[in-house]
């Protein structure tokens, strides 16, 4: 059995009821054994649904002979059952049943909330497709931090069993976006019910990550700032990520986390056990209070909360209960502006109580913007892929002309990190997108020289930007050689001249893109289809803007360039191939020797 169908075991087993024995016969002296108290247990398939959807109720009751619904659903029940219910119009429901027998009557309750399904005024960008498998499954929605000013932190969201990505209301997304993080509502199996569908649903977990974090720059976001969140199914499918000690994580926020189901063969699968003493700032929050019963009851994750005491991370976790008593009418209709996210701004406050200065260890820093970073990032994958061992880098980025290098200088934040990492003088390698300031680029090089004199330096020129605005290929390469010619070159032979034995290489990886609109006008790049798109493996560029798509053939392209001119990779002998329908790789050495002047 694999760790993913052990984790399933857990979650189709939601609860254990206890049978009650009955009595035994004797004499007729003997009394009349008491009726013994009934049991009750009430269950609801999501705790949210989209309008128009089904909710599906299932109860079970011991020493009973009689139930009866109420609130939100009424008439007689039988004593143990399952019942599926569509609601068309928005609000919190509460379904109550009361079951009663020789031993008295008890009631219990569960609370479903219902969201409009009309909602795609609620995100700046909806159904964006982030795998290969199966667009209908594998999409997310964005709703953009308020803060447009620099790249925004990044809260992942995974909702519960039955729901939908689309099923986050306006006051739970306000109350994210005010505090200056992007919140992404990630969709995969909706309902899991089946050993595929939550291996489905593990696997998607990390291909989503990953397509977020190469598409960070197209959407403003920081890669590098993420919180894991989930709602009660997504909890346990994103609770392994959020403990995987990626350093881009940088807490966890989650409501009803970690169910019953989730600690019924702790023998197969304990989720205490992948608490590590580098797990994140963790907020769990819970709707019930200890004496309530959903299946969401909050002493399910004492075990969690012990495992961060025993690593004296104690400080690291907080849990908050009985969100339904303190922020919920008699209605189930929630009165808090956060809703489920009402403890996030404190939370937010607990994470920049933290120090994320980088610490020591990194060999390599790169800066700059959206057409520099996402190529940067990707350097540790070819490390890995060529069997270099040693590299670490930090990646500082910024969007737009904030990413250039006298605007980091300028900015207080940026800077302060970037010298954090100079100051260990473990620095050989700085690389910084071109910029039209000489000066930019002298206070970073005599920074980090100051502290290595070692530091070798790559000054990378992208290609322009909104390349529809171009009629064809001849005068989009214009653009970049003209810019090489009367700017960029001159700075970096004076910088030679300025610095004499220091090595600055020319890195001019917009011609990437030139050579790729020749390609696509001559008809030789199969499948694409056009310049601008949705898709990567029909289009160049992802928007208007022009950002390459993640795991698409411009940025792919760029790294093949980065790779050969700044670490001397022979592209040849390099096995990794990118998988596109053209070889990238003689794409990449046509490139080097066609602008050999430029490179050198």
């Amino acid at each position: 059995m694999n760790r993913v169908e052990k984790i399933f075991v857990l979650l189709v087993v939601l609860f254990l009821l206890a049978a009650c024995g009955g009595g035994g016969g004797g004499s007729t002296s003997t009394p009349d054994p008491e009726p013994i108290p009934p049991s009750l247990s009430l269950t609801a398939s999501s705790g949210s649904i989209t309008a128009n959807n089904e909710v599906t109720l299932t109860w079970s009751s011991d020493n009973t002979d009689s139930c009866f619904a109420a609130e939100d659903w009424t008439g007689e029940k039988s004593t143990s059952g399952s019942e599926s219910i569509t609601e068309s119009e928005a609000g919190n429901k509460t379904y109550k049943i009361s079951c009663s027998g020789a031993g008295g009557e008890i009631s219990q309750s569960v609370g479903v909330e219902v969201i409009n399904g009309d909602d795609s005024a609620r995100w700046d960008h909806s159904n964006i497709i982030y795998g290969a498998d199966d667009p209908n499954r594998q999409w997310l929605n964005i709703h953009l931090a308020y803060d447009q000013a620099k790249p925004s932190p990044i809260y992942l969201f995974a909702h519960g069993n039955g729901g939908s990505a689309n099923g986050v209301n306006e006051k739970e997304l306000h109350t994210v976006a005010a505090e200056g993080y992007t919140f992404i509502s990630w969709e995969s199996v909706p309902t899991i019910s089946s050993s595929e569908d939550l291996a489905t649903g593990v696997a998607d977990v990390q291909v989503m990550f990953d397509w977020v974090r190469a598409n960070a720059d197209t959407y403003n976001l920081d890669p590098d700032y993420i919180v894991v969140g989930g709602r009660s199914r997504g909890s346990i499918i994103s609770w392994q990520l959020a403990h995987s000690g990626h350093p881009s994580i940088k807490g966890i926020y989650m409501y009803n986390a970690l169910p019953q189901g989730a600690w019924q063969n702790t023998d197969v699968w304990n989720p205490a056990d992948e608490v590590t003493v580098d797990s994140p700032a963790t907020y769990l929050v819970y709707g019930p209070d200890f004496d309530d019963d959903d299946g969401h009851n909050p002493e399910y994750v004492d075990p969690v909360i012990d495992r961060y005491e025993e690593l004296g991370i104690a400080e690291r976790m907080t849990r908050y209960v009985d969100m339904w008593g303190d922020f919920q009418n008699g209605n189930g209709n929630w009165t808090n502006d956060g809703q489920i996210m009402h403890y996030f701004p404190e939370f937010v406050v607990s994470l920049d109580a933290v120090d994320n200065t980088p610490v020591a260890g990194y060999n390599t820093v790169f800066m700059g913007h959206s057409f520099f970073a996402p190529i940067a990032r990707q350097i540790p994958f070819h490390m890995t892929q060529l069997g270099i061992e040693g590299h670490s880098q930090h990646v500082e980025s910024s969007g737009g002309e904030t990413g250039l290098p006298l605007a980091l200088w300028n900015d207080e934040g940026h800077r302060n990190k970037v010298q954090a990492i100079l100051n260990t003088g473990q620095v050989n390698l700085l690389g910084m997108t071109a910029s039209p300031s000489l000066e930019g680029y002298t206070l970073w090089i005599d920074y980090a020289l100051s502290n290595n004199p070692n530091t070798k330096f790559v000054i990378g020129t992208p290609w322009p930007d909104f390349p529809a605005d171009y009629s064809d290929a001849v005068s989009y390469e214009n653009v970049v050689i003209d810019g090489l010619n009367s700017t960029i070159q001159v700075d970096i032979d004076e910088l030679r001249l300025l610095y004499p034995g220091v090595e600055i290489i020319s890195l001019p990886y917009g011609f990437a893109a030139i050579e790729l609109r020749h390609l696509f006008e001559a008809g030789q790049l199969p499948g694409v289809t056009e310049l601008i798109g949705n898709n990567l493996n029909t289009s160049i560029y992802s928007d208007q803007k022009g950002h390459g798509h993640g795991n698409g053939l411009l940025l792919d392209l760029a790294e093949f360039i980065w790779i050969s001119h700044i670490y001397d990779t022979d592209l040849d002998a390099y096995e990794y191939s990118a998988g596109h329908n053209i070889d990238l790789k003689e794409v990449a050495k046509t490139i080097l020797d066609r602008y050999a002047y430029y490179l050198d």
